[in-house]
């Protein structure tokens, strides 16, 4: 990322690959991306599908517990929300699952969050090295003929988990989207929502808000979450990683670009948006 000089978005676990809990380095790492000036958002303590932490009540613990851990380490509560497998997120048809998604929803709105989707997916986590397989994957969305960096802009999915997608798969992607001239923007330029809802007294912190609006828990947010997929033209609130945005080359007035997020316990943001999980 510091060689394009590109900022992503994290979503991040507890515990998952990496253990936030018993391992100093883990915490070290969180550490480092923010003050390198990415952002962090939450992934759930335990990479819990929220479906599933409902039905075992564990719901509270997955994302309280996590906002707690994320605001302990760098010092600001995040407003970046990825569900994993996206459940809680989609338009539901099943009644059981509605139900549980606007439960969800109400449950993140509650504290400040907003739900961060993808548009387009790199499907890295199962082509590895594969990256002309990656790059097919991408342009279903890139490469339709009524998609324009003048007009469009995406959310793509990665995990910097993997070896080959930190050093094969993202700098392939990073520059096969600015050929098609894209530029890479952090997440919260993309949809205009701060990464985080609180500022920390810590002044190096403050630096770190990407200028954008500080996103509280007041009226606005206080009974659903915003759910934030890429949408052609502008920012979608119908309904995760950390998110890397793409904007347009050339934006025109008032047209709103997405972020192309990037799947890994750690989340990239850039002007397309990259969402990387750890």
């Amino acid at each position: 990322m510091k060689k394009y000089d590109i900022k992503g978005t994290f979503f991040i676990n507890a515990h998952n690959w990496s253990d936030l809990e018993n391992d100093p380095s883990a915490v070290e790492t969180v550490k480092k991306t923010y003050a390198a000036g990415h952002d962090i958002g939450s992934h759930t303590y335990n990479h819990k599908d929220l479906f599933e932490a409902i039905e075992e009540g564990s719901m509270k613990e997955n994302i309280d517990d996590m906002t707690d851990k994320i605001e302990e380490i760098i010092g600001v509560k995040p407003a970046y929300f990825r569900p994993p497998c996206g459940n809680g997120a989609y338009e539901e048809k099943d009644p059981h699952k509605k139900e549980m998604s606007e439960m969800i929803q109400e449950y993140l709105g509650e504290r400040g969050y907003n739900i961060i989707m993808w548009g387009t997916d790199t499907m890295d986590w199962q082509y590895k090295e594969d990256v002309d397989s990656v790059i097919a994957t991408l342009n279903e969305q890139l490469a339709d003929p009524n998609v324009s960096p003048k007009t469009h802009s995406f959310i793509t999915l990665m995990h910097d988990v993997y070896p080959s997608t930190v050093n094969i798969v993202l700098p392939t992607v990073i520059e096969y989207v600015q050929s098609l001239g894209y530029n890479f923007v952090p997440l919260s330029e993309c949809i205009g929502i701060s990464p985080y809802q609180t500022i920390s007294n810590n002044e190096e912190n403050k630096n770190n808000l990407n200028n954008g609006e500080i996103n509280t828990s007041d009226e606005n947010n206080k009974n659903n979450s915003t759910t934030t997929s890429n949408n052609t033209n502008s920012t979608n609130t119908t309904n995760n990683s950390s998110t890397v945005t793409i904007n347009q080359e050339a934006k025109e007035a008032d047209n709103t670009s997405n972020a192309i997020t990037l799947h890994s316990s750690i989340i990239v943001t850039v002007a397309v948006a990259l969402f990387l999980l750890f």
